[in-house]
């Protein structure tokens, strides 16, 4: 399916067979240019709904984003994101590339806008973002729900959320990993095959006329984290703020300038929004839920049974060599805190990275407003902890201190 202009006439009709071209997409500063590569453009007017480019002069001073060049129907693709060119490329992949380059210059040219990775779709004129680690289902999810004719999609992949807390839309199709698992059901399939737009032996773009067209903007108003499983029902599970503030964190794509600026970002985003985690192991008995839980006259179904919050795990759990029980430790200057929920997020002022500190690792860090060690941290610890055996308590106390120490949060005291 051709997507159209808002002049209603499909710029794809201006393909000039193996002549170079120009083009300027509305919101980005830098083109993209095309030599012999008529397919790739083809391709762009598919995937991209509302986002037309005009054809433009070259301008030396202005050297563009992406340059294609086609041979013989293969591609190879130049951009100022790649150290090396990517080659050997057929259409789908070298408009996939021409993409990713548009949406990061996009961000580029918009400092502080914040980049989440995330799937996005409106259901009952409520914007609904879906994420979750890698191998979540996320983009399969947002290509299933393209079969919804009351849902709009807007991502698959990136949502821009502007200064003004607006999410926009920039009108890409979902890319769709191939082929379709076999359990896929007969009428997603169906779906897929009759929308399947530009695509190679591993991907494609599901170009359904549900897919909200570039500049579409609404406020975000649910946050569902997914969990796929191997088996079992489909259940929404509670989302502390802590958990989501983390969520939202690790899944911005964008520069925020600073942790400072991230973390308040993100507290506000998650403060006004119904945060949620998703287990599922089903694709329909996860839209089915989606459907049952968000899609009626409340933003939240009031009767739904939500499951207890799922165990975070924290950042700071995850590393190095236990520190030696003995050693006297003291903070590191520097470490700006802030306590959202149950966590702590620590970070050095004008650096990006964040730490995430569950409840007992912030205990340890308040108490270490007193140099101590893992012995005498823990002696303190056992009055919160009567039921945890003091050896327990050493040794996790000692484990917590070596992943901080590995992480230059924390140093020899003295």
């Amino acid at each position: 399916m051709l997507k159209r202009s808002t002049s209603g006439r499909p710029w794809a009709d201006t393909l000039q067979g193996g002549a170079a071209v120009t083009l300027r997409f509305p919101g980005v500063t830098r083109p993209v240019r095309l030599l012999g590569a008529p397919a790739v453009q083809e391709a762009l007017a598919k995937i991209l709904n509302g986002w037309p480019p005009t054809e433009a002069p070259d301008d030396p001073e202005n050297p563009p984003v992406s340059t294609v060049v086609g041979v013989g129907g293969i591609h190879a693709l130049s951009s100022t994101y790649l150290d090396e060119p990517l080659t050997g490329l057929p259409a789908a992949s070298a408009a996939c590339g021409v993409i990713a380059d548009l949406g990061q210059d996009y961000f580029e040219e918009r400092p502080g806008c914040f980049s989440l990775h995330c799937g996005a779709f409106t259901l009952c004129d409520r914007l609904i973002a879906v994420t979750g680690p890698k191998r979540a289902g996320k983009s399969t999810l947002v290509a299933r729900l393209t079969a919804e004719e009351d849902i709009q999609v807007w991502c698959d992949d990136m949502l821009p959320i502007e200064s003004d807390g607006l999410a926009t839309g920039l009108g890409i199709a979902p890319r769709l990993r191939l082929p379709l698992p076999g359990h896929a059901s007969d009428r997603f399939k169906a779906h897929v095959a009759r929308w399947l737009g530009p695509h190679d032996d591993r991907y494609g773009y599901v170009c359904a006329p549900t897919i909200a067209p570039h500049g579409a903007r609404a406020k975000l108003s649910a946050l569902i984290v997914l969990d796929r499983r191997a088996a079992g029902p489909a259940r929404l599970h509670r989302l502390g703020p802590d958990a989501a503030v983390h969520h939202l964190l690790t899944q911005n794509m964008s520069d925020l300038q600073s942790a400072e600026k991230a973390l308040a970002k993100v507290q506000s985003l998650a403060e006004r929004m119904i945060c949620l985690q998703m287990v599922y192991a089903d694709l329909e008995d996860a839209v089915a839920l989606l459907r049952g839980a968000l899609g009626g006259a409340a933003p939240l179904d009031p009767d739904l049974d939500l499951g207890p919050e799922l165990p975070l795990s924290s950042r700071a759990e995850a590393v190095a060599e236990p520190a030696a029980p003995d050693q006297v430790w003291e903070r590191q200057a520097g470490i700006a805190i802030r306590r959202h929920g149950a966590s702590s997020f620590l970070w050095r002022p004008g650096e990006q990275m964040i730490w995430q500190l569950n409840a007992v690792a912030g205990a340890v860090w308040a108490l270490l407003e007193i140099p101590g060690s893992a012995i005498e941290l823990a002696d303190a610890l056992s009055e919160l902890f009567p039921d945890i055996a003091v050896e327990q308590l050493v040794a996790d106390v000692a484990k917590l201190l070596g992943a901080l120490a590995a992480e230059d949060l924390v140093v020899p005291a003295g």
